[in-house]
């Protein structure tokens, strides 16, 4: 097990099993940009921690053959990531992340260098303010997997978008690209949802689904019935919806669902 910490010039690994490599370097002539890079050199699990304002540029490369699970929690602050993955020959990474922030614009890009290599995504946050993720997932490999799936709940203030490309070009065969994005939007401020399929290939899985909406009244309705009051409905709706697929970090998570939703 590995830990990182973000925290400015303290910004470091906190726990490590020997598995990855680490660098944080702050760039020079910008504001407090730091640049990170990990590298992932046998099965391991790494757990990443950011709780205050923070911006950086993350590359994360999975050698070849490695198996490894990235979990991200991010609290309270204003967050300005730029993320790079690079995944070689048969390399599998799964990532969750669980933000309750102030405002976010990250972009991630995704390099599925390698053949047979595969990345499960799965994100979830509450948004109460201005967030925004984009994300561009290249299939440069054949036999490629990627399974896209980012769920979030938008309430008080909150500005919600995702935007998400998957690309193949010609001969890159065989190749699974996945992409679920839904938004619960309890509020009438606008929320975004793009997806996006290039694919100049025939022998491909491409797959996206897009979903902007609130709980339906059928399912708040049944829990009413039940004497569950409204408030208290809305708070298991959201768990059902924002725990799913979650392994690590769920305490945290329904916590902060308890927060907004007491």
């Amino acid at each position: 097990m590995n830990k990182i910490v973000f925290d400015g010039d303290k910004t470091r690994l906190t726990e490590t099993d020997g598995n990855i490599s680490f660098e944080v370097h702050k760039r020079e002539n910008a504001l407090d940009v730091y640049d990170i890079k990990v590298e992932i050199e046998d099965d391991t699990d790494i757990l990443v921690e950011c709780h205050s304002d923070f911006k950086a540029d993350i590359e994360v490369n999975v050698l070849k053959d490695v198996k490894a699970n990235l979990y991200e929690f991010k609290t309270d602050g204003d967050y300005k990531f730029q993320y790079k993955y690079n995944l070689e020959k048969k390399a599998n990474l799964r990532v969750e992340k669980v933000y309750d922030v102030k405002t976010a614009n990250e972009m991630t890009i995704i390099d599925l260098n390698g053949d047979e290599s595969k990345i499960e995504y799965f994100f979830k946050t509450v948004s109460t303010d201005k967030e925004k993720y984009n994300f561009l997932v290249h299939h440069n490999g054949k036999k490629s997997i990627s399974n896209i799936i980012n769920n979030g709940v938008n309430i008080l203030n909150g500005s919600l978008e995702f935007n998400v490309s998957g690309f193949v070009n010609r001969g890159i065969i065989g190749c699974d690209v996945n992409q679920n994005n839904r938004i619960i939007n309890l509020t009438r401020n606008k929320c975004v949802i793009e997806p996006n399929l290039f694919i100049d290939e025939y022998d491909v899985v491409a797959n996206h689904a897009a979903h902007i909406g609130t709980f339906s009244f059928d399912e708040v309705f049944y829990l009413m019935s039940r004497g569950i009051p409204e408030e208290e409905a809305e708070n298991l709706l959201t768990k059902g919806f924002l725990l799913k697929d979650i392994t690590k970090y769920k305490e945290e998570l329904s916590e902060i669902i308890n927060k907004y939703w007491r």
